[in-house]
């Protein structure tokens, strides 16, 4: 089973992949929180994106192994991909706490009409 992290949520490596390093890699990657930037939903290895952070330039992982990150605290609710329930999906969810809030049209989740999605391909 695969890890799911939303679009746009802030991960960080874990402490077991930085252990494996080098030296100078985890200098690199230590304590640094990047964006991931793929629907994890749909990409099973998504891109993590590591902005400038002080004398760290900014970092782009392609393909990164959802194994060897983990969520960062705050990050922002994702939306369910239209026409998927979970019954249906190959991945665990990040967590099932509950009372968890689920996402609704506020959290900028609204379904878009077929005008909208139209409008957006031209």
């Amino acid at each position: 089973m695969s890890i799911v992290f939303p679009l746009d949520a802030n991960v960080r490596f874990t402490n077991a992949r930085l252990s494996v390093l080098t030296p100078r890699d985890r200098q690199a990657l230590a304590g640094r929180v990047g964006v991931i930037q793929t629907d994890s939903a749909f990409v099973r290895k998504p891109t993590v994106y590591f902005p400038e952070d002080g004398a760290r330039l900014v970092l782009r992982l392609f393909h990164v192994d959802p194994s060897h990150i983990e969520l960062v605290e705050d990050s922002p609710v994702s939306c369910a991909a239209p026409g998927l329930n979970d019954d249906e999906l190959d991945y665990a969810p990040i967590s099932s706490a509950a009372g968890a809030k689920a996402p609704t049209p506020d959290d900028g989740c609204a379904n878009l009409s077929q005008a909208e999605m139209d409008n957006l391909f031209d």
